[in-house]
């Protein structure tokens, strides 16, 4: 099964990070871009199963998806 590597960042911990704030849920190293590497069929699958762990409405934002 080919693999895939993610780039992922979280908004809401950027933003928290402009105010000076620390984010009440996530720590800071999701205001920068985390790589993380998930086995799929394809593209769509992997983004989908990176979705589910890590969910736009609670701030994360996919940057890049590419296979390695």
């Amino acid at each position: 099964m080919p693999k895939y590597e993610v780039a992922i960042f979280n908004q809401e911990v950027r933003d928290a990070i402009a105010r000076k704030e620390q984010h009440d849920r996530y720590s800071d190293d999701w205001g920068t871009t985390q790589y993380i590497e998930i086995a799929a069929l394809n593209e769509e699958m992997a983004r989908s199963k990176v979705s589910q762990q890590h969910p736009e409405h609670r701030g994360f934002v996919i940057e890049d998806i590419s296979e390695v």
